[in-house]
């Protein structure tokens, strides 16, 4: 009797899947390997995946890169945030998580979570708001005081004026800020209800990414 033996192994990833395999006997040896993947078109470029079957879902992240979608192995989002989900159920709602816990330390989600509902042969968009940059938790004063509880800060850096609410004894939580900037805090229309603060982030980084500072609002 003769030897022989198989090896088998797989790898499946962002940009798709890789087999390989190494079989022999007495008589011969045997070499074999594949590479399977997919692309999808659209809009903002084109985006490389995992195969995928005639109905899946179009990740869109911007700015929020290497993120593991759940469930989902070796899906992750490209170097832009957006990847492919393969194979979503068709007339079923499927809801399409992003790991939070794989997020790089500069990008926030508002939702880690949206629910679609192809019909069959459809490719769904999946869409999530990141926020990308510095976060901090800030206190805010005004006139030697906590800023309101309740009271809206937006940051007027930004195109898309993120708005946050500040909590208790004037402190409030904030996302996506550039390295310098300036916040309008609103708790009321007249002018002496609303005033500005603005800030420059230490270049020193954060421990555990978040910047602990306190600001007085004039």
């Amino acid at each position: 009797m003769g030897n022989s033996g198989n090896l088998d192994g797989g790898y499946r990833g962002t940009y798709g899947e890789i087999s390989a395999g190494y079989g022999y006997d007495r008589e011969s040896k045997r070499v074999n390997y594949g590479v399977e993947g997919g692309v999808i078109i659209h809009k903002d470029g084109a985006t490389l995946s995992q195969a995928f079957g005639d109905t899946a879902a179009l990740v869109m992240a911007p700015g929020a890169s290497g993120v593991q979608i759940t469930n989902q192995t070796g899906v992750k989002t490209d170097f832009r945030g957006y990847t492919v989900v393969p194979d979503v159920t068709p007339y079923r709602q499927s809801d399409i998580m992003l790991d939070t816990t794989s997020l790089p330390e500069d990008v926030d989600l508002g939702l880690a979570s949206q629910s679609v509902v192809p019909t069959r042969g459809a490719i769904v968009r999946a869409t999530f708001s990141a926020q990308v940059g510095a976060r901090s938790i800030m206190t805010l004063t005004h006139n030697g005081r906590p800023v309101p509880f309740g009271a809206i800060v937006v940051d007027n850096s930004k195109n898309n004026k993120q708005s946050y609410i500040v909590g208790d004894a004037g402190q409030v939580y904030l996302s996506g800020l550039q390295p310098e900037g300036r916040l309008l805090v609103q708790w009321g229309k007249t002018a002496n209800r609303q005033c500005q603060v603005d800030y420059i982030l230490p270049k020193q980084k954060a421990g555990a990414g978040i910047n602990i500072l306190t600001h007085e609002c004039q």
